[in-house]
């Protein structure tokens, strides 16, 4: 049975070997869900705290609005419009993923010299074997293909999702089922570091551990982890607070294990957020307006913390405050550590040599999104956002409000309320709701964080809208930019019947088109 949880860049690239590089991802972690941020969890994340104590939290962290598209963003170190990503998450038996063409991390580290490991979530394609991750760069893989699934049964759809790769070598796994996934990951990341040691001593490793906490549905395997959680007045806040406990013990437990193993060499550790927090799921994104899958900063605005023994000792227990940082820059940042060659078009920035000198950031403007379907599907517009300097324009968004932390059972379960910023509550279908619908935003996010004022109707800031949005355009018309094919009419829409077919045969979840 399974225990539970319980100097400059230069110079060290010239000096020393190449560091261990491990990017932890906490699916679906709102910006008031985590650690030293959350105005309600904040002591249910002991062990992130410590980290951060000793490592560098970053202030104005962005990622995209929902799971695949940031995943992409990082494992490819360019813009999802770039990788036709842009629009929802690959979702059921549809015909595609990152594209074949993109040279993930995993490929670049690994022509570098590095032993690459993953353990956890993908969600980057499984259509065919090409798509999954040992055939992306890494050399192992234990996890899940698909975006969500039941924690203990690790079943999707009907069928098994739950998968162990070695090469070329895949293999469905049926023996861990009532086994909470968070702890059979620990236990596979924690392999792979002592397996890894020992095996390949001399050798940089790259660890990417993306986790299913703290993702719907809500499930907490019970006991310990729900009396920690005891005092939360919201059930499924309360549930919710159980699976955050759960992925603190994780990060704690697998950054130990890297500081015991590694401990005379170099390692570099960045936990963060895939996206904003989901009230309908319990995360929580106040007070930032918005949530998951929404241009807003409650939809893209998250934390991140970076650790270990390449952080110089002045900025332990630091806040980098000098400008922003995207999930593209984590791509581009772990190659250089790594040494990697790159001769990729990255939209992503080496941010190391910023955040360790304490200098501004490269990144001064992003494009947030831009997607010609909005509207969840029904291709009611087209939505997109971008960011520059202190100035975000957004168009085509639905409009959305603030959603405070539930303070009693009666909280924000239901899918029809709407939360507004003193904590009122009213229906989607109210007149209220219906007339503070705006199809433009333009917000000045440096002193305005929370986007409660709309500068779009100042004429006074014409041409700055004008200026953003030419922006978009460039990128938009631009040779690299890939529509999206997961849309109505679009090539990988459909689900595709040989996919069950293929579930059907395999005993759970299998690539069902084999490559040309």
């Amino acid at each position: 049975m399974r225990c539970m949880l319980g100097a400059v860049l230069g110079a060290v690239a010239a000096e020393s070997a190449a560091p261990h590089l491990s990017f932890i991802l906490v699916d679906d972690l709102g910006y008031n869900d985590f650690a030293y941020q959350s105005s309600d969890l904040s002591e249910k994340w002991p062990k992130a705290s410590r980290l951060a104590e000793h490592g560098i939290k970053i202030e104005t962290y962005y990622t995209q609005p929902i799971c695949t598209p940031t995943r992409g963003a990082f494992m490819s170190g360019r813009h999802p419009v770039r990788l036709g990503l842009q629009h929802g998450v690959i979702g059921g038996f549809q015909d595609y993923g990152l594209p074949l063409k993109e040279v993930t991390i995993a490929d670049k580290l690994k022509s570098a010299g590095y032993r690459t490991y993953a353990v956890g979530k993908w969600h980057l394609g499984s259509y065919n074997f090409e798509s999954t991750p040992t055939y992306r760069g890494f050399d192992t893989y234990f996890g899940y293909w698909n975006g969500a699934e039941d924690y203990e049964t690790h079943v999707i759809a009907n069928y098994l999702d739950f998968h162990r790769q070695e090469g070329t070598n895949h293999a469905q796994v049926s023996n861990e089922t009532n086994v909470y996934s968070a702890f059979v990951f620990v236990e596979e990341m924690s392999n792979a570091i002592t397996s890894h040691k020992k095996n390949y001593p001399s050798t940089p490793a790259f660890f990417y551990f993306p986790l299913q906490n703290v993702h719907v549905p809500l499930e907490s395997p019970g006991g310990y982890y729900d009396s920690v959680c005891s005092g939360v007045p919201n059930s499924d806040r309360k549930t919710f607070c159980a699976m955050a406990a759960i992925a603190d013990d994780a990060i704690g437990n697998v950054t130990h294990l890297m500081k015991e193993t590694f401990f005379n060499e170099d390692y570099l550790v960045v936990i963060a957020g895939d996206n904003g927090g989901i009230p309908f799921g319990a995360g929580n994104n106040f007070p930032l307006r918005g949530h998951k899958g929404e241009l807003f900063e409650g939809g893209i605005r998250n934390n991140a913390v970076m650790w270990g023994s390449l952080i110089p000792v002045a900025l332990r227990g630091s806040t980098y405050n000098k400008g922003l940082i995207h999930v593209m820059d984590w791509h581009a940042t772990f190659v250089a550590l790594g040494g990697a060659t790159d001769k990729a078009a990255l939209d992503g920035y080496n941010v190391w040599p910023a955040i360790s000198g304490s200098k501004e950031s490269p990144r001064t403007e992003f494009l947030v999104n831009y997607d010609p379907c909005s509207g969840h599907g029904r291709c009611t517009g087209t939505e997109y956002a971008y960011r520059l300097g202190d100035m975000k324009l957004i168009v085509g968004q639905v409009n959305d409000t603030w959603y405070p932390v539930p303070t009693s059972e009666e909280g924000y379960s239901n899918p029809d309320l709407v939360h507004d910023a003193s904590g009122g509550v009213w229906w989607k279908d109210d007149e209220r709701y219906a007339a503070a619908a705006e199809t433009m935003y333009l917000f000045n996010i440096t002193s305005d964080p929370t986007e409660h004022v709309n500068l779009a109707g100042d004429a006074s800031y014409k041409s700055v809208i004008s200026s953003l949005t030419d922006k978009v355009n460039a990128i938009v018309k631009g040779d690299d930019y890939l529509a999206p094919c997961n849309i109505p009419g679009g090539s990988c829409d459909d689900s595709d019947p040989n996919g069950p077919t293929a579930a059907e045969a395999h005993g759970g979840w299998y690539p069902w088109v084999t490559s040309k």
